[in-house]
């Protein structure tokens, strides 16, 4: 396939998933950001829900590029503010089932190639199963960690304390960047502060050079600090304004402050909260994962993947 097409392709996804937004009737918040932020206290029992995104959108484009769209459902199961957290969390996903696949890739071996005109029978109807992921674990980590623990790197089961502050940047982290406007922390997806100024400023002017075919946008926004983001990799830098970003908040549309920071590895939208500074949005660039090869469906994904917290209740069962 060309690289026309794969854009043009991709293009198709992206229009896709933007369909339907602003639709939303739901009832909106009356606070302001600065409030609803502050009024974002967690216990056991409030419940998180995280949609996987890639180049910031969800929906269309993430099963364009073959991951699963299903939201994971994330219940907090224990919370001391800035100290630790316990969580459960579960993704329920529809698998097309072995039986369903073999009757597809039969029908299509048969009747792939006919002549015109010739009949052709109606091809079989998919079926599928129902697959539940879960799992377990905790965080003692919230004070001073320096490494995030992503969703997508939980396994299945309990597996219990992480050395990580999992979704939240630690408490430590977010007073600096507050105070600052920079701090540092890792992805933990892959050993960062590993990589040498001169192989991530090579990798990083790669990586420009091969968007700026796709998204000239992403590339000028990124080309001017490449020689600066080489210089100290792990450095968060936050804007110099709050920001904002719109969740459901106990199924109301609220509007929160935020902090909008990024680094070579991704862009964060924070929850302006000391003592819940959850993660609210990551949007990865390929150098996260030391993957540059950008211009493959899978590439893609792993290069510019990430997620985004669509929805918080902080009641139980709410």
């Amino acid at each position: 396939m060309t690289l026309s097409l794969r854009h043009t392709s991709i293009i198709g996804a992206l229009s896709l998933a933007l369909l339907g937004v602003g639709c939303s009737s739901t009832v909106a918040s009356s606070l302001t950001p600065e409030e609803a932020s502050a009024s974002l206290t967690l216990t056991a029992g409030s419940e998180i829900v995280l949609r996987p995104t890639v180049l910031g959108l969800g929906g269309a484009l993430v099963g364009f590029l073959g991951a699963q769209t299903q939201d994971r459902q994330i219940s907090v199961t224990e919370w001391i503010p800035g100290s630790s957290v316990g969580l459960a969390w579960s993704i329920t996903t529809q698998t097309e089932t072995a039986a369903s696949v073999a009757a597809r890739a039969a029908y299509e071996a048969e009747y792939g190639q006919t002549a015109i005109g010739e009949e052709i029978p109606k091809g079989p109807e998919p079926a599928y199963e129902v697959t539940v992921q879960s799992g377990t674990l905790r965080s003692d980590a919230l004070a001073d960690a320096t490494t995030l623990g992503l969703p997508e790197t939980w396994a299945e089961g309990d597996t219990g304390v992480s050395k990580t502050s999992l979704i939240w940047i630690s408490r430590a982290a977010y007073d600096e960047l507050v105070n600052t406007r920079s701090t540092h922390f890792s992805l933990g997806l892959f050993d960062e502060s590993l990589m040498q100024v001169g192989e991530a400023t090579g990798k990083l002017t790669s990586y420009l050079e091969k968007i700026k075919s796709l998204w000239s946008d992403e590339a000028s926004s990124s080309d001017a600090s490449v020689q600066e983001q080489a210089g100290d990799l792990l450095t968060v830098e936050a804007d110099a304004d709050w920001g904002a970003t719109t969740l459901l908040v106990d199924g109301v549309r609220t509007r929160v402050r935020t902090i909008e920071a990024r680094n070579a590895f991704g862009s964060f939208t924070i929850l302006a909260h000391p003592d819940n500074p959850l993660l609210l949005e990551l949007r990865l660039t390929p150098l996260s994962q030391g993957n540059l090869e950008v211009l493959s469906p899978s590439g893609f994904l792993a290069g510019f993947g990430g997620y985004e917290v669509s929805q918080i209740n902080k009641k139980t069962g709410g």
